[in-house]
């Protein structure tokens, strides 16, 4: 097999084997609520999250109108309050963006503690936001340094005295 068929070959596997996927990003307001999925109790953490589909798989949910029909999750802050959907409706592409907002129950009480557990999480963001900068300007200043310098031009002149030449760098 030529260099070329196997190269071909590979390129069709690589791309070939790239699935196409869906995105749900899921929202809290305010922001922080704990996310799990409804039925199976899986973990997706603090919102924002997002959670992923295959495209392919996502197929096997579409209903009659197009929509495509995924588990709901339930959101919990830190006061207690909740809220919660048992299914979500994409409507869209099988490989979209999508975004979904669960909001607090304002008449609940202890909204105070979830507004203020909100204003931390954006603080940590903020302070990770900032190492994440500083982590990246040292990692430059680092590779700065260990690229080798460019030297300088050689300046040179050359000078024909008989049969000889003779030519002098600076």
């Amino acid at each position: 097999m030529t260099m070329r068929v196997a190269a071909l070959l590979a390129l069709s596997l690589f791309f070939g084997g790239c699935a196409s996927q869906a995105s749900l990003t899921i929202l809290s307001q305010p922001e922080g609520a704990y996310l799990t999925e409804k039925g199976t109790g899986k973990v997706y953490g603090m919102a924002p999250a997002t959670v992923v589909y295959d495209s392919n798989a996502l197929e096997s949910f579409k209903g009659s109108d197009g929509c495509y029909r995924v588990k709901g999750f339930d959101a919990r802050w830190v006061s207690g309050a909740t809220a919660g959907l048992d299914l979500i409706t994409l409507c869209g592409a099988s490989n979209g963006t999508y975004n979904i907002t669960f909001s607090r129950d304002p008449t609940y009480p202890d909204l105070e503690r979830d507004l203020q557990f909100s204003l931390q999480l954006q603080g940590i963001r903020a302070q990770q936001k900032q190492a994440r900068a500083a982590q990246d300007a040292a990692a430059a200043a680092v590779y700065r340094n260990l690229v080798v310098p460019q030297r300088q031009p050689l300046n040179c002149t050359s000078t024909q005295i008989g049969n000889t030449v003779q030519t002098n760098c600076r």
